[in-house]
């Protein structure tokens, strides 16, 4: 429950940050400069997978230049090529704040729904052990393995 508690509110806090630089930060024009390639081993497969971070070119509105790694690896097909223009909107108090309008979305949604069903799995569980686990333990159990005095 308390993992389920803390990749939730990482995911959370993940996306409200993305959406406040896309409501309220600047924005900027860049290039995908190049994909930087990551291995992923698995333990299911021998063959480890390979996926890619854009690395993105931009300048802010004061003119410092940015060269920045993309936040969420992706299918080499999931990615736009070098040389592909891209929007940036970063933080201009703090351009290593910057974010693209589709940087894992729908990847922190699932994250932060995944984590609040253990967090609700957990409850139900703690819930569970709180009504019912006390009615067991009352329980005359007898000498045979089947009991007919418990609910």
């Amino acid at each position: 429950m308390l993992l389920g508690a803390i990749t939730s509110a990482l995911a959370c806090r993940a996306l409200l940050r993305d959406r406040r630089l896309r409501r309220k930060g600047a924005r900027a024009q860049g290039v995908v400069t190049r994909l930087h390639p990551t291995r992923l081993s698995s333990n299911r497969s021998n063959s480890p997978t390979t996926v890619y971070y854009p690395v993105i070119a931009w300048t802010t509105a004061d003119g410092c230049t940015m060269e920045t790694e993309g936040h969420v690896a992706r299918a080499l097909h999931h990615n736009a090529p070098p040389g592909s223009p891209v929007t940036v909107y970063y933080d201009p108090a703090n351009p290593s704040r910057w974010t693209l309008p589709s940087a894992g979305t729908r990847i922190y949604l699932l994250v932060g729904a995944g984590g609040a069903a253990f967090v609700l799995i957990g409850i139900g569980i703690a819930l569970a052990m709180l009504f019912w686990g006390s009615s067991f333990e009352k329980c005359e159990w007898g000498t045979s393995d089947y009991s007919t005095s418990c609910p």
